[in-house]
């Protein structure tokens, strides 16, 4: 009976000390305790499963992403090889960029900064300057952004508070899968488009939308869904008619004799209900090149790599 005690008490020890598993999008537990309290933007890349999908292979294995790249140049760290996973965060002024991975045999990862010095934070090595430097948070977690944010996810690490509840509301019904994820919670949009005329009317559409949360699941095919909630009832019922129309357009504009065409535009659905405005994404997985190709000449991305490449 003794021994039974000391097990259960043993076991609810344990509980009591275990970190609750978030719902939503998979956060790497080495990451989601340095997301400060007042993260307006959370954004989540899977690199190490998402690199494993169709669409990685084909589309964006040799892309050159400046992101990614400026990342690679200051830390010394290569995401697509090194990386696990890499976590956006964003108060709205200040951002960083995150990963959890595989640096080197070495105790730490390589720091490059140009004209920067090496200074320490509550015992953690950054080097850079007040504005702008690299933050070693372990031989595993390093950071890249604007000085004031990685010392603010220094100070949630030393606190270890759990995401702002506002934002953990936003992701909690995101699939786990999703290899890309984002979740704002930052008051109205702002499109960084001066548009003249009557179009400035999609301007003041987008300051209506108060929060908004995008997931991308390319597992099979392309499957996700991007939401907004807006201000009012009103509001979101102008949303929903232009993206239907923005949509619709798109239809208009393919030719007849390009049925698959046709088919990716149909795996786009636009709903409004309650304020919230939804975009559901299901794109069938014999349409991904079609999909991507539409994403391709939208964005200059290059075309798919051919089986013999």
């Amino acid at each position: 009976m003794k021994t039974a005690a000391v097990a259960l008490c043993a076991a609810c020890l344990l509980a009591s000390c275990a970190r609750p598993t978030l719902p939503g999008p998979k956060i790497d537990p080495a990451l989601v305790m340095l997301i400060p309290p007042d993260t307006q933007t959370l954004g989540g890349l899977r690199l190490e499963a998402l690199q494993k999908t169709d669409a990685y292979k084909k589309y964006f294995a040799q892309q050159k992403i400046p992101q990614i790249d400026t990342f690679a140049e200051q830390t010394g760290i290569d995401p697509r090889k090194d990386l696990w996973e890499v976590l956006f965060i964003s108060n709205g002024k200040d951002n960083a960029l995150v990963g959890h991975g595989k640096f080197s045999d070495e105790a730490e990862p390589r720091l490059q900064k140009n004209g920067g010095k090496r200074f320490a934070y509550k015992g953690f090595n950054l080097v850079g300057d007040e504005n702008n430097a690299i933050l070693l948070m372990s031989p595993s977690v390093a950071a890249v952004g604007n000085t004031a944010e990685l010392k603010a996810m220094v100070d949630a690490r030393e606190k270890g508070s759990p995401p702002p509840p506002a934002l953990a509301a936003l992701i909690k019904d995101m699939p786990a899968t999703s290899h890309v994820w984002v979740a704002y919670n930052g008051g109205p949009l702002k499109s960084p488009l001066d548009l003249p005329g009557n179009l400035a009317n999609i301007n003041r559409i987008a300051q209506s939308i108060q929060s908004a949360t995008l997931y991308l699941d390319f597992s099979l095919g392309i499957t996700g869904l991007a939401g907004g909630a807006c201000t009012s009832e009103q509001d979101a019922q102008q949303v929903e008619a232009a993206l239907k129309a923005l949509i619709g357009l798109g239809r208009l504009s393919t030719p007849a004799n390009q049925s698959d065409l046709q088919r990716v535009w149909d795996g786009l659905r636009v709903t409004e209900q309650e304020r919230q405005v939804k975009v559901h994404i299901d794109e069938a997985p014999e349409l991904l090149d079609r999909a991507l190709s539409l994403l391709v000449g939208r964005t200059g991305l290059p075309a798919p790599l051919s089986p013999r490449q």
